[in-house]
């Protein structure tokens, strides 16, 4: 079976495959150092044997030694820390690729196991962020915003009088208490950043892409975007597994 990992900033993740289908699901808060305890939390003992290959996603570089130390003791295997300069048959044609994030390459290789190009990949994790594929299924490139929880956070922490608040989608757009102002400045000014990056970037790949969406937009912002095709929660694991399928191949 095959561990796929993908380590975020607030949450860590991972999912075991048996060929195509996904057997078991683990999530824990991104821990400070991972342990053997905080992998067991993610993958139980008796799944961990079964386990014959791991590739991760990681934008937490600190955390990468301990993960690996960690999955070499359950699993008896070294895994496979996916980066710009991992062959995964997509060409980055950007800047300084080594500042792209992995969990964006994934999240692009998975949408790519879905659909072909083009497309514009959204995320809405700790960060909110869009990636565009070009018709040759190259990424060129893509921006990155604030996510809600983050706007909520800057808002309690950089003003005097307004408090830390619990997000929930706001019912309305007009708030008539503080609680509920923030949360509909937030969540409807989300939903208009969204649906106007999604023209502009459909003007730059094209009316026939595909706009497929991961993260938290799944419970936030389902049905509330227009401009999203697909909505596809797994969809950094599906990436991961077409990249890992790439290297066995070419081993």
């Amino acid at each position: 079976m095959l561990l796929t990992v993908d380590v975020g900033n607030s949450t860590s993740a991972a999912a075991l495959f048996r060929g195509s289908r996904i057997v078991h699901r683990g999530r824990v808060p991104t821990p400070a150092a991972w342990t053997a305890r905080h992998l067991a939390a993610l993958l139980p003992a008796a799944q961990a044997g079964l386990v014959r290959a791991a590739i991760v996603s990681s934008v937490v570089p600190r955390l990468d030694r301990d993960l690996a130390i960690a999955i070499r003791g359950a699993c008896s295997l070294r895994p496979v820390f996916l980066n710009h300069r991992t062959p995964t048959g997509i060409a980055l044609r950007i800047d300084r690729p080594a500042q792209l994030g992995a969990d964006r390459i994934a999240d692009c290789a998975g949408a790519l196991a879905l659909f072909p190009p083009p497309l514009i990949v959204i995320d809405s994790g700790t960060a909110t962020t869009f990636d565009l594929v070009d018709a040759r299924g190259a990424y060129c490139g893509g921006c990155i915003l604030p996510g809600v929880a983050i706007a909520i956070r800057s808002l309690a922490a950089n003003t005097a009088k307004l408090k830390d608040i619990a997000f929930a989608v706001p019912r309305s757009p007009l708030g008539r208490n503080t609680a509920d102002s923030i949360r509909a400045g937030v969540h409807f000014g989300m939903v208009g950043a969204l649906q106007h990056l999604i023209a502009l970037y459909r003007r730059e790949l094209g009316r026939q892409a595909k706009v497929v969406a991961t993260g938290g937009l799944i419970g936030q912002f389902r049905g509330r975007v227009i401009g999203i095709d697909a909505f596809e929660p797994e969809l950094i694991f599906l990436g991961l597994r077409r990249i890992h399928e790439r290297l066995a191949a070419d081993a």
